[in-house]
């Protein structure tokens, strides 16, 4: 009797998981949006703010001490200036390795959905690519304009393809993942046929 009970009990994971993979890319696209576009305001705040940080001078405390404001600024200012102007490409990596780790979790979730939800995936995947194109667009709006947070979204060069062109490649993970998650045979989501 007990084991009849455990065979009829239902795996409700193959529902959710659709839900959360759609959630994560669109989360991944929303973050590296405001990433950006934060990029280029810091980028700009930091070239405006470091030549003036590190050519304060010298003050005078005592007669035996100085201090050396230039110096300090340019340790201090100087180095976070430098990795702020980098910070573009690490975060272009990562929102990369975000989306690859989309296709990750689609390949790492055990449960095979219903081929009855392939209708409510197809939705979600439409409504995930106006939702890039909306993202895209606004971005696009940005990046074309002529004053220096465009310059400075046009000088990230990576995450600014990637937003840009993100209902392009946001359909083709969705279709990848489709493909993977309702074309892999039923024995092979439980864990080698168990």
């Amino acid at each position: 009797m007990r084991s009849i009970l455990k065979t009829q009990k239902k795996d409700k994971r193959g529902q959710m998981g659709i839900i959360f993979f759609f959630i994560i890319i669109l989360l991944i696209l929303i973050v590296g949006f405001i990433l950006s576009v934060s990029i280029g305001i810091f980028n700009y705040v930091g070239d405006e703010l470091t030549p003036i940080l590190t050519d304060l001078g010298q003050v005078n405390i005592s007669s035996t001490s100085d201090i050396n404001f230039s110096e300090s600024g340019q340790y201090t200012f100087g180095t976070l200036n430098t990795f702020n102007q980098n910070l573009a490409w690490v975060i272009g990596f990562l929102y990369v390795a975000a989306l690859l780790f989309s296709i990750g979790f689609v390949i790492a979730f055990e449960s095979n959905p219903n081929p009855f939800f392939i209708g409510m995936y197809f939705l979600f995947m439409v409504l995930i690519i106006f939702g890039a194109i909306i993202l895209s667009n606004m971005y696009q709006d940005i990046y074309e304009g002529d004053d220096e947070i465009a310059s400075r979204l046009r000088e990230q060069t990576l995450l600014s393809y990637m937003i840009l062109y993100s209902p392009f490649i946001l359909g083709l993970i969705a279709t990848i993942a489709g493909i993977y998650l309702f074309a892999r045979p039923q024995e092979a989501s439980g864990g080698f046929g168990i």
